[in-house]
């Protein structure tokens, strides 16, 4: 489950309740968004959002009902950073980004032919 909007942030402790439901994955910009603060992951209204849903998240029963914590690693979350706050998986990039590099990339080789 992807926990990326404020209406995730009042809702975290019923969906990390959700039976079945193995991981919640935070993702801090569209988070940003959705709190009205685009492209600032690293806003503190941003950051406090995530720390309650982190908190949900770890504070859940993972014996029985509950959830492991994933995200991503950014310029603001380092993948240090997010491990020593209790994360069990930690994403070093996402698929758009990884397809943009491959793009310019192409780009820039076909520039050299």
């Amino acid at each position: 489950v992807h926990l990326e909007s404020e209406e995730g942030v009042k809702n975290v402790n019923k969906i990390v309740a959700v039976d079945e439901m193995d991981c919640v994955m935070i993702g801090p910009r569209d988070l940003s968004a959705s709190l009205g603060l685009l492209h600032d992951p690293g806003n503190k209204k941003v950051k406090s959002a995530m720390r309650t849903e982190e908190m949900a998240v770890l504070d859940s029963d993972l014996v029985n009902v509950g959830a492991y914590l994933a995200g991503m690693a950014t310029d603001y979350d380092k993948a240090v950073n997010l491990k020593a706050c209790g994360y069990h998986l930690v994403l070093g990039s996402a698929d758009v980004s990884l397809f943009k590099k491959v793009v310019v990339d192409d780009i820039k080789t076909f520039k050299l032919l």
